[in-house]
């Protein structure tokens, strides 16, 4: 008997590594969904120099 077909012991962090690393499957209502698009597509958005610019240096009106 080769000895990588041996049984191996399982530890408690083994355990808990597949317990963390399991697959989650999460389904959203369509709202839910569309809520999340939106906070993605704003997280996303591409920052330019000109953007900050134009938020910096904005005129204010009081």
């Amino acid at each position: 008997m080769e000895g990588n077909q041996l049984p191996t012991k399982v530890s408690f962090w083994s355990k808990v590594r597949s317990f963390l690393l399991q697959d989650i499957t999460v389904e959203l209502t369509p709202y839910q969904q569309k809520v999340e698009d939106e906070v993605n597509e704003f997280l996303h958005q591409d920052v330019t120099w000109a953007g900050v610019k134009n938020f910096l240096f904005q005129e204010i009106k009081f």
